[in-house]
């Protein structure tokens, strides 16, 4: 029942009670029946929200899932053990935690976090510009379980405090990300998306097609960004290509992601043309076994993946955060699933940047939830660091997020996917108020979760 609150899908209210009946279903004293049963449900869970995984690993994505239920089974096992007294608190802390160490553990793939719930619901997801994407989790989940305790033991009190908790930091949320653009001024974006896949396109002829789409955009755009990929080789290499976007330059800002190789190592990058000259962002949290395979010193793990996979990718992680001056403003790039991470743009320098950049290549996704679900995080960034947030895709979804919650995405015949053309998207030169979530970061968040853990034992 819960899968439905998550992309695609917009029903963002089962999320606050769909999982009550998880929670009598696995209601069990006994640790290890909780944890099996937990291990399931989370199985279930995850097999269908990541089905999309099937097209490019088969039935091996079930693994993905499995590896995911674990925090499931962990969550159900534990909670289930505690006495009973305030458990909703600590049930809450809890699932931080858990969803903490999955930002983090074997490179970390939080792709479907419990707050991803509330991507159809600006008034709850904004929530996250307080306590992150793992705090807005935690919530949801101790709601959950004060309504699982209020029907269970009849305990409506703690349905009534998380109620007027979960009010405030609503209310809270609204007037700490309100902005405003007082002199009406926009930077003008040009989002290029030429609807090209990846696997056996043609640089050359990639290269063509979003050129001739280039040159249809208006002069007084102020940035043109073509996705991750657009040229899907080494740019530097091909001396029309970079001559051409230097030129452009000129005139007009372009954005490009492709590869770059730098002292024999290749690296995803995305390189900024700004009048005449070039700078370049290397990519800094790879997809594991999509650009590097974890293990690989290991001879077995090299065997294994060669025999499934034909090769083994060999890209290199960039090492420097790096932001792009356009005019007075700043701007930071995000390339691929790198957006799904929270401390891609919060926990990073610190350097304040103005909007945020992804450029990503979903065109492997095929027609499925991947899209959606890639694109909803970025709803999340944007509150988490009171910044729009523009993605750019090859067939993808190309989009705009903005602090308000107002969410554009590029359509043509009410489709989203496999489409072609230009989404021009207008930046708004707003006072821009720091979240508390970017101000304090994910250490104050998780202070705060481990005081309320304290509390908790100390009781107890």
């Amino acid at each position: 029942l819960p899968c439905f609150s998550f992309p695609p899908f917009k029903l963002w209210q089962i999320a606050w009670f769909g999982f009550v009946v998880v929670l009598f279903l696995i209601n069990k004293v006994n640790p290890l029946k909780s944890f099996l049963q937990g291990l399931l449900a989370g199985f279930v869970f995850y097999s269908f929200l990541l089905n999309w995984i099937y097209s490019v690993a088969g039935p091996f994505y079930l693994f993905v899932a499995l590896y995911l239920a674990i925090y499931w089974a962990v969550f159900f096992s534990i909670i289930f053990s505690l006495p009973e007294k305030n458990r909703v608190i600590i049930a809450g802390c809890l699932w931080y935690f858990l969803e903490i160490i999955n930002q983090h553990l074997l490179t970390g793939f939080p792709w479907i976090f419990i707050g991803l719930s509330q991507w159809s619901n600006p008034a709850t997801a904004r929530i996250s510009s307080i306590t992150g994407s793992a705090g807005l989790s935690s919530i949801i989940i101790a709601v959950n379980f004060a309504v699982y305790e209020a029907l269970r033991y009849k305990k409506f009190l703690s349905v009534f405090f998380t109620a007027v908790i979960l009010f405030f930091l609503s209310w809270l949320s609204v007037i700490l990300t309100a902005y405003h653009s007082p002199d009406f001024n926009f930077k003008t974006i040009a989002a290029v998306q030429a609807n090209c896949g990846y696997f056996g396109q043609d640089p050359e002829q990639s290269f063509e097609k979003y050129s001739l789409i280039t040159e249809k955009i208006p002069l007084t755009c102020d940035l043109i960004v073509w996705p991750e990929s657009s040229y899907p080789a080494i740019l530097e290499e091909n001396k029309k290509a970079m001559e051409y976007l230097i030129k452009k330059s000129f005139h007009t800002p372009v954005l490009v992601g492709s590869i770059s190789k730098e002292n024999g190592n290749i690296y995803n990058s995305a390189y900024f043309f700004n009048n005449g000259n070039y700078y370049k962002y290397d990519k800094r949290h790879l997809v594991p076994f999509g650009e590097f395979v974890p293990g690989k010193r290991f001879k077995i793990v090299r065997e294994i993946y060669k025999k499934f996979a034909g090769g083994i990718p060999e890209m290199k992680k960039g090492q420097h955060y790096q932001l792009f001056q356009l005019d007075s403003s700043k701007f930071l790039v995000l390339i691929c699933y790198e957006n799904i991470f929270p401390e891609m743009t919060v926990t990073s320098e610190k350097e304040p940047f103005d909007f945020i950049i992804v450029i990503t290549n979903d065109s492997w996704y095929g027609n499925s939830f991947g899209p959606y679900q890639h694109f909803a995080h970025n709803i999340f960034r944007s509150f988490e660091t009171g910044t729009p947030v523009v993605q750019v895709s090859t067939t993808g979804i190309t989009g705009s997020v903005y602090p308000n919650g107002q969410v554009t995405m590029m359509q043509k015949e009410k489709k989203h996917l496999f489409v072609e053309g230009t989404m021009l998207v207008a930046i708004p030169d707003y006072d821009k108020m720091k979240t508390i979530y970017e101000m304090a970061g994910e250490t104050f968040v998780a202070m705060i979760f481990l005081l309320l853990t304290g509390v908790y034992l100390c009781r107890n």
